[in-house]
């Protein structure tokens, strides 16, 4: 198995704020990234890209190639904790869904991966569904459009 490497990505562009995420290194200066985003838009899990060294570090330049997954977020209301999402969780999880979670900010924050064969259009459905209700809050970090 190959080492995963730790990429700098730009929150947005021209920005000084950085997300860091894992990526697979795939050929010179190409990448595939090995993470769903937490902050970073434009780019999803499994995405090829490449990236530029930069005073011993590496930082994200540009895609290379689309993976067909899309990533969304879910912000939890202040107070609720993990137990609450998975009480949400099982629509989107049936649908083929998988998450990455954080709790590094006041509300828990989860990274929403949606692989090619999700029907996206449901889950933004449910995802809106819930949002309307007061579940959660939640936006699109990049859709992928399906392949012809």
């Amino acid at each position: 198995m190959k080492d995963r490497i730790k990429i700098k990505f730009p929150i947005e562009e021209g920005s000084a704020d950085f997300e860091v995420m894992y990526a697979m290194h795939s050929g010179d200066g190409f990448y595939v990234l090995d993470n769903s985003p937490f902050y970073t838009f434009g780019i999803s899990y499994c995405d090829e890209f490449k990236a530029k060294s930069n005073d011993g570090e590496l930082i994200f330049d540009s895609i290379v190639a689309r993976s067909g997954h899309s990533t969304y977020r879910i912000k939890l209301p202040l107070n609720k904790e993990h137990d609450y999402f998975l009480e949400h969780w099982k629509l989107l999880a049936d649908l083929g869904c998988s998450y990455e979670g954080s709790s590094v900010n006041m509300k828990r924050l989860y990274s929403i991966d949606m692989p090619p064969n999700v029907d996206v259009f449901q889950a933004y459905k449910i995802m809106e569904d819930l949002e309307n209700k007061g579940v959660w809050e939640f936006e699109e970090g990049h859709y992928c459009r399906a392949r012809s």
